[in-house]
């Protein structure tokens, strides 16, 4: 019996062994799915998102374009939406924003917003590090954080200078930000880096500080009247010489810099309101009811009263919520599409109850419909198109209770 589990022991050891001398398999996922599915819904809606380019070079150009909206369904247990901030986030450091326009204005910096407001963004991305980096747009909101945009893999392939990222400064010359004044940063490391290191050394080396750490707790802390403590007045001189030196060196730094970098910019902090978003008039009203999720079909259904108020018959284009937008489905259609029923065009001033039917697993996947959590709610973007070209962005929330769900 013992021969058997020495055996067994052994075979055990030698399948971890393997295991771990395996090459680990890169990771792939998706980080928004990890925000809770009322958040991903009910903060922030983004649609139109598009990307220029899927591959670009070192030192390349893409452009990312989108329309995001401050849905009036903005939860009240969030910081109230007044100041935020909109741009990327990648794996590091892979792209660098170069420009950035939000309703036609520069907005290098944060922008006061609302609930309800409609902010169309165009920012111009160069390509930085070489790789298959996953790029999402986000909506950073003060207090609150940040949602996560449409996101898209690029590919930033090698240049033959590499990468550079040149910028005119106040004194007319022009300058690589990716490596201006490293060689000052790499030198003033090492400084403080041997400081403390010397400092560290001096009371754990000589001082039985850590190595005799239960004779240390019955050693006074300091030499007086003679008996002997952990400190010495020889430790009181040693420790002023540091800090003197420590001093003498800020001193000497700030000097310096002053000298070698004498036309200085301060970092900007203001912010302001950009210009109202230029959208189409209002032309219908939408509201949802009855919500229900299928968790045996994957299929979310809900209610939503259509009310016509313009002058040319409209219907329901699409529906976007968290970072999903569900067209109308075309006949025949097996990607990822909105049914409604009925789907005849509504009339000038016609109120009109619709159905609207989502089937597909990215409702558990990404776990939009939380079945077991105490909030479920179907929140979103109805978008309404009329004959005449207009466009309505409507936003649309019905929670989903255990009794509806079917």
């Amino acid at each position: 019996m013992r021969s058997k589990l020495k055996y067994i022991g052994a075979v055990m050891a030698a399948a971890v062994a393997v295991v771990l001398a395996l090459p680990p398999a890169p990771a792939s996922a998706h980080g928004e799915t990890a925000q809770e599915a009322f958040l991903r819904m009910g903060t922030v809606a983004f649609w139109d998102v598009k990307y220029s380019e899927e591959k670009v070079a070192q030192g390349e150009e893409l452009t990312i374009t989108g329309t995001a909206k401050i849905l009036e369904t903005y939860p009240e247990q969030l910081a109230e939406p007044k100041l935020g901030f909109i741009g990327v986030i990648a794996p590091g450091p892979t792209v660098v924003i170069k420009e950035r326009t939000i309703n036609g204005q520069p907005a290098p910096m944060a922008i006061e917003i609302e609930k309800g407001g409609v902010y169309q963004f165009k920012m111009v991305l160069q390509g930085r590090r070489v790789g298959h980096w996953h790029i999402h747009p986000i909506f950073g909101i003060h207090g609150a954080g940040s949602l996560i945009g449409p996101g898209q893999y690029v590919d930033v392939t090698e240049s033959a200078g590499g990468f550079t990222n040149d910028v005119k400064l106040l004194s007319g010359k022009t300058a690589d930000l990716e490596n201006i004044g490293m060689g000052g940063v790499t030198f003033w490391n090492i400084v403080w880096l041997v400081i403390g290191f010397a400092w560290l050394l001096y009371w754990i080396v000589p001082k039985p500080t850590v190595t005799r750490l239960p004779v240390t707790s019955q050693i006074p802390l300091n030499t007086d009247g003679g008996a002997y403590g952990l400190i010495t007045k020889k430790d009181h001189r040693v420790m002023n010489i540091m800090m003197g030196a420590t001093i003498a060196l800020v001193v000497g730094g700030m000097v310096w810099q002053a000298q070698a970098y004498p036309d200085k910019m301060p970092q900007q902090v203001l912010h302001f309101a950009p210009e109202a978003a230029v959208v189409d008039a209002k032309f219908v009203t939408a509201d949802a009811s009855d919500a229900a999720f299928d968790p045996a079909t994957d299929t979310v259904t809900a209610k939503v009263t259509v009310q016509n108020t313009g002058s040319s018959p409209a219907s329901v284009e699409s529906f976007t919520t968290s970072t999903l937008t569900f067209p109308v489905a075309a006949a025949g259609s097996e990607e990822r599409s909105v049914q409604i029923s009925p789907a005849t065009p509504i009339a000038p001033g016609e109120t009109r109850e619709l159905t609207m039917s989502m089937t597909d697993e990215v409702w558990a996947k990404e776990r939009l419909m939380p079945v077991g959590e105490s909030r479920m709610q179907l929140t979103g973007v109805l978008r309404l198109k009329d004959e005449d070209g207009h466009e309505n962005f409507v936003t649309i929330q019905s929670f989903v209770t255990p009794s509806a769900m079917a």
